[in-house]
């Protein structure tokens, strides 16, 4: 009998100490409440607020609050039509609930660019302001395949004949415009006339860009269609978020995996996947994906993400940023993405 009551005293206790066991697992969660204003402070009702998987619109007064996150760090992104998006990295803690305000500028509007068959290959065109003036001393880059640079005539123009067929990114600066940045395709013996349209702003181009752009020809002259994807094929989406886009998440993986991420080809850091979720299809000009970096053939994407290939012994072993904290690359097998924005 007292072995009886021994064995059901000692079950109740470990019934007890199982019941206790997920409660004392539990992560403790917390929140993320702010204010979203345009550039003279006032707030912004119906902005859309991202933060990791949760998202939530502002009230009247441009107030939000997302709740039920885990301490950690987030990716958060705010958009509201008519404005620029803004992206940036925010810190969860348990402690207290995390407090944030965001400023939106008026977005700098694209115009769309005209392409018209011509009888000619290659690419030719004209560069004007939306005043439909001439923009003599252009610079017009073209990247991929035999590409080029070149400046616009006093008349506006400009031209890259026989270009072979393939993918193209065309980018046209001005000082005093804003750049523009805009995938072509050309196929075999086609010619296309193009109508770029430059709206006035004050930004300056880097020398970053040049060569993220040079290094993104080397990749379009490879012709890997399957490691990219262009408006054509992301306008099926809409507007979903990046991250989930059917065809990248079976290349580069699911679930809360490690990537290597680049925006426009000049920045570089490891991050979660979740950090493409910040950019909707229809906000991408181009985007490139793998599994692994040191598939590359042109040899640019682990030249720019500073990773060591051991069949490419060319490479030279470099950092990146990762978290605001430099970082040893060593980094084959782990999956990338390169985000192209528009422009």
């Amino acid at each position: 009998m007292s072995a009886f009551w021994l064995r059901s005293a000692c079950l109740a206790v470990v019934s007890l100490f199982a019941l206790q066991l997920p409660a004392r697992g539990q992560q403790p969660l917390q929140s993320v409440r702010g204010v979203v204003r345009d550039s003279a402070g006032q707030g912004l009702p119906g902005a859309d607020v991202v933060v990791g998987p949760r998202r939530a619109t502002t009230g009247p007064q441009g107030g939000f609050r997302i709740d039920s996150l885990r301490p950690g760090q987030y990716q958060i992104t705010v958009r509201l039509v008519g404005y620029a998006p803004v992206r940036s990295r925010i810190a969860v803690v348990i402690a207290e609930p995390t407090e944030v305000e965001y400023f939106l500028s008026r977005a700098i509007p694209t115009l769309p660019t005209m392409e018209v068959t011509s009888h000619r290959t290659g690419l030719y065109g004209s560069v004007g302001d939306t005043a439909y003036r001439a923009a003599p001393g252009a610079r017009v880059q073209i990247a991929g395949q035999q590409g080029g640079e070149t400046k616009t005539d006093s008349a506006g123009r400009f031209s890259f004949p026989n270009l072979p067929g393939g993918k193209y990114m065309v980018r046209v600066t001005f000082p005093g415009y804003a750049e523009r940045r805009f995938l072509v395709e050309l196929k075999r013996d086609e010619g296309k006339e193009l109508a770029v349209l430059l709206v006035p702003y004050r930004g300056v181009s880097s020398r970053a860009d040049d060569i993220a752009l040079a290094e993104l020809g080397k990749r379009l002259a490879t012709g890997l269609e399957r490691e990219r994807m262009a408006v054509p094929q992301l306008e099926r989406y809409s507007s979903m978020p990046l991250c989930d886009v059917p065809r990248i998440r079976a290349e580069i993986g699911r679930g809360d995996i490690t990537i290597l991420f680049s925006l426009n080809g000049v920045t570089a850091e490891t991050t979660d996947v979740n950090r493409l979720c910040a950019w909707r299809t229809d906000e991408v000009e181009l985007v490139e994906y793998g599994a692994d970096p040191c598939r590359d053939v042109s040899g640019s994407i682990p030249e720019m993400m500073g990773i060591w290939c051991s069949a490419r012994t060319r490479n030279i072993p470099r950092s990146i940023r990762s978290g605001g904290t430099r970082i040893r690359a060593q980094a084959a097998g782990m999956p990338y993405v390169i985000v192209w924005e528009k422009r």
